[in-house]
């Protein structure tokens, strides 16, 4: 989250996917096998760590109200980023050995040549991100009323990817828009200063800002695979581990089961993310949840690589990546058997 700058953007659906949900992407392509297959180790040395970057604890809290966090055959090191671009710097560093982030971190970590891949992905109905105008914009009704407007939103995330592809299929191009690059916390303020007319905001985000700004307007989302998709990551470190290795594959094994869990115990989640730890109405927990749906694994890559290789293109022609890139090297399957047995297939 997916990516999601915040563990809202990319919470669970209080009707989570159950265990024997799909895991083909939207055009049910089937994976091409990248390395070994990875089965279930019942071996994992002892002293193993398994450091794992996470969004605001979303992970950790996943894993936790599902009972997934109790007996664990290895140390787990938990380091919390808000968004994926410092998780990367992370990764760089060597601080971590596995992780989540959208579409957006995944395309930028490969074309800054970072070592790490995708291991696992799983998506949503709608993307996670809103585009929201500031008080008072009605002219801002859609994505091609934002032609000659200031939009905030933080590059490098999620939000960039929403604005390039939703600008794409309006007919223009992000030198259409007075781009204000800031973080993602900082857009409603934004916002509420009259600074920009309009921002991509996320959840529980958009829903505060609306309540404090009657006349400011949720106006679209997006429904690309891109910007609903979420990828577990591991560095090439990580799947050159034999022990690292184990241990992400139950680490995986864990985080499917969750999902599982949450789908048999509807709002769970909701009301301990998003009602105690985010202070929202119950009623519009659920509204968001509703419009979320259900995430699923899917096999990778799947359907995910037209969409993905369509996006890093449009990131290459705005001059945010230096060259052109096959998104298909960014896929590792090795654990797709693994993902599968979990989800009781």
């Amino acid at each position: 989250m997916c990516a999601l700058v915040v563990a809202a953007s990319l919470s669970v659906s209080a009707a989570a996917c159950k265990s024997g949900a799909s895991t083909r992407a939207d055009d049910g392509a089937t994976a091409a096998a990248t390395a070994t297959p990875v089965s279930l180790s019942t071996t994992i040395p002892a002293g193993t760590t398994l450091r794992v970057g996470d969004q605001l604890d979303f992970l950790k809290n996943l894993l936790r109200l599902s009972g997934q966090d109790t007996n664990v055959p290895y140390k787990v090191e938990y380091s919390t980023f808000i968004g994926g671009p410092p998780m990367l710097q992370a990764f760089e560093a060597g601080a971590l050995d596995t992780g989540f982030v959208g579409s957006t971190p995944l395309i930028f970590a490969q074309a800054g040549k970072q070592g790490l891949h995708a291991v696992a992905g799983f998506q949503y109905r709608t993307g996670s991100y809103q585009l929201v105008s500031a008080p008072g914009h009605s002219d801002i009704t859609g994505w091609a009323s934002l032609k000659g407007k200031k939009v905030a939103y933080q590059k490098g995330t999620a939000g960039e990817a929403v604005l390039l592809q939703a600008l794409d299929a309006a007919g223009l191009k992000l030198s259409d828009v007075d781009s204000v690059d800031i973080p993602q916390t900082q857009v409603a303020a934004a916002l509420q200063s009259g600074s920009v007319d309009a921002g991509l905001s996320i959840e529980p985000l958009t829903s505060a800002f609306l309540a404090k700004n009657p006349t400011a307007k949720n106006v679209a989302t997006t429904t690309a695979l891109p910007d609903r998709s979420n990828f577990v990551i591991a560095s090439d470190a990580t799947l050159a581990s034999p022990a690292k290795t184990a241990a992400e594959a139950d680490y995986l094994t864990r985080l499917v089961k969750a999902w599982a869990y949450l789908g048999d115990h509807p709002g769970v989640y909701t009301n301990a993310i998003y009602v105690k730890l985010y202070g929202l109405t119950p009623e519009r927990a659920n509204e968001i949840v509703a419009a979320t749906g259900t995430p699923t694994f899917f096999q990778l890559p799947g359907g995910i690589v037209a969409p993905q290789q369509r996006l890093a293109d449009l990131f290459q022609s705005a001059g945010e990546i230096p060259a052109k890139i096959d998104v298909s090297e960014e896929f590792d399957s090795r654990f797709n058997q693994v993902v599968a047995k979990a989800q009781g297939q």
